[in-house]
């Protein structure tokens, strides 16, 4: 397996935060068409075209944004979190690339200390850690509407909208007046609808072993984290994977819990294969063959040689996979 170390240039801010992952190393790593994209808190977020390892897109923060910290794309708009302690929501078109254009917000939002953002089909989501959910809508032309929250639970550190934007898949902590399956945390299906109103419960499950574990980093790192892959729902935690099967696409149903013998923090999966980056303890990536999500399969495990930093984040091309390294930069492994 070949590895890239790809440290991309950035104009850095001043930085007097004390987060676990410095505010200026990539954070978050998502691929949109052909583009890389990759946030790095107080220096913005770089956009990569992968054919050329060029950069042809750098937004930074705007206002009163701090930074960005996690970011959703969708065709042309992107959606931008600063969660840095008073948290900022705005949105960009990307039609233009070398020319980003702000759409909407600076807006002022929830959140802290661990936070999320995802949206899909004119719905849009931002977890708020330990405070309330908070629920948006947007337009075709990137107004953001809103908000409707949602704050049963001790907090929602990480989310993540279905394909048709109609359901959230919340990080969640339960707290312990109220396990489920006698877990404190899990993930929980929200229903958000077609109308903007509080989020309502679809079903929720308990992960044990998840939670607090190694690997957890602020302000966008707490590893629950979750991705799509066909009819299933893929949970990376410190217990390693959960597979859970959904019903209709929404409701969460049984559930498989497979040891990568590490404490997983990221997952994505293409081609039936899993990749799940972790500590164990030293930073690792195993690949999980799902073609059966009955009965799982390790493949692979490689060593991502990046010191005792953190990996937070990874996304697949059809060709790599590039993971978010910390001081250690962007790591491109072939697949």
């Amino acid at each position: 397996m070949r590895y890239s170390y790809l440290f991309l240039a950035l104009v850095l801010l001043s930085c007097t935060d004390d987060y676990t992952v410095p505010s200026h190393v990539p954070s978050v790593v998502k691929i949109s068409g052909d583009h890389l994209f990759v946030s790095y808190g107080d220096g913005g977020l770089i956009v990569t075209e992968l054919s050329t390892d060029q950069v042809v897109g750098h937004i930074f923060p705007v206002g009163d944004m701090r930074g960005i910290d996690d970011f959703d794309v969708v065709g042309d708009l992107l959606f931008v979190l600063d969660a840095r302690g008073k948290n900022y929501l705005a949105s960009y078109s990307i039609a233009d690339l070398s020319n980003p254009e702000l759409l909407d917000g600076p807006y002022s939002v929830q959140g802290g200390p661990f936070n999320g953002i995802s949206a899909r089909n004119g719905n849009l989501v931002v977890s708020g850690g330990t405070r309330y959910l908070e629920y948006f809508q947007y337009t075709s032309s990137g107004k953001i509407n809103g908000s409707a929250s949602f704050g049963r639970d001790r907090g929602h550190p990480d989310v993540l909208l279905s394909d048709n934007g109609q359901v959230a898949f919340a990080s969640t902590d339960y707290d312990l007046s109220r396990k489920v399956n006698d877990a404190r945390f899990g993930v929980m299906a929200l229903s958000l609808g077609t109308e903007l109103q509080i989020p309502t419960v679809i079903s929720q499950i308990g992960i044990e072993e998840a939670g607090i574990t190694d690997g957890v980093t602020s302000p966008v790192g707490f590893p629950i984290q979750t991705a799509l892959h066909g009819n299933q729902l893929l949970v990376a935690h410190g217990g390693g994977l959960t597979i859970v099967d959904l019903i209709e696409q929404a409701a969460l149903g049984t559930s498989r819990l497979i040891d990568l013998g590490m404490n997983g923090i990221s997952v994505q999966a293409q081609n039936d294969v899993a990749y799940v980056i972790g500590i164990a303890p030293d930073p690792i990536l195993v690949k999980v063959d799902i073609s059966d999500p009955a009965n799982p399969s390790i493949t692979e495990t490689v060593s991502l040689n990046i010191g005792n930093n953190i990996p937070t984040s990874l996304a697949l091309s059809s060709t790599s996979v590039f993971i978010a390294a910390g001081a250690a930069g962007l790591v491109m492994l072939d697949l």
